[in-house]
């Protein structure tokens, strides 16, 4: 697969992970203040440490919140800046992990593939949550691919624990599949996760090229 195309698929899946994060951040995300309050508190807090640890949970709230209008704004240093505040003062809460994401995330964007595959190994080796280490050894398997690892690559997306990823991660794997000329295999894992896939998504049209690419370089 040539380079501009293996760009375009890892921005196109970060785009649609990053919505994912959105969905479940509206979702959970006055939780996790509430758990980090409380995890910070510990037991038998005073009433004035209760409300500084709150006052920190609010706090990492806002440097996450602003973090996502910076990279959804295209202000990427300034994202950068966010997440890197959050790694330092929350890295053992989810804000923390949603930190190390968007650094690799940026990483990628800038070519700089070590740091990117750094973030994420932290977060898929780290994360107490099993939905963000899933998240992470996803976004892991497409960055070993662009940095040309594909044996790496191939390790990472073969898995029976995808969690809410049924569709990502064979379509990864039929991306790894298509760079060592394994077109039959390729167009197999496609169809796998086309199966998954939402009728709606935004990342159909891109898999179904793809799958019939890899049919029709296979079938000849």
């Amino acid at each position: 697969m040539a380079e501009n195309d293996k760009l375009l698929g890892i921005h196109i899946a970060e785009d649609d992970d990053t919505q994912r994060i959105r969905a479940w951040w509206k979702k959970n995300g006055m939780g996790i203040v509430a758990g980090v309050a409380i995890g910070l508190v510990g037991v038998g807090g005073f009433k004035g440490w209760q409300a500084y640890t709150e006052d920190r949970a609010l706090s990492a709230s806002d440097v996450f919140q602003q973090m996502l209008a910076y990279d959804e704004s295209g202000a990427s240093e300034q994202a950068k800046d966010s997440a890197q505040i959050l790694v330092k003062d929350y890295r053992a809460t989810p804000y923390g992990d949603l930190a190390y994401l968007m650094l690799a995330k940026l990483a990628t964007k800038k070519g700089e593939l070590s740091n990117a595959i750094e973030a994420l190994t932290h977060v898929m080796t780290k994360s107490k949550d099993p939905a963000m280490r899933q998240l992470a050894r996803l976004r892991l398997s497409r960055v070993t691919l662009l940095a040309g690892d594909l044996v790496r690559a191939q390790e990472l997306a073969t898995t029976d624990d995808v969690g809410g990823f049924e569709s990502e991660y064979p379509e990864v794997l039929g991306d790894v599949l298509l760079a060592q000329h394994k077109y039959s295999d390729a167009a197999e894992a496609y169809d796998r996760a086309l199966q998954a896939l939402a009728p709606a998504s935004s990342s159909r049209a891109l898999l179904t090229s793809k799958r019939n690419y890899a049919g029709s370089v296979g079938s000849n």
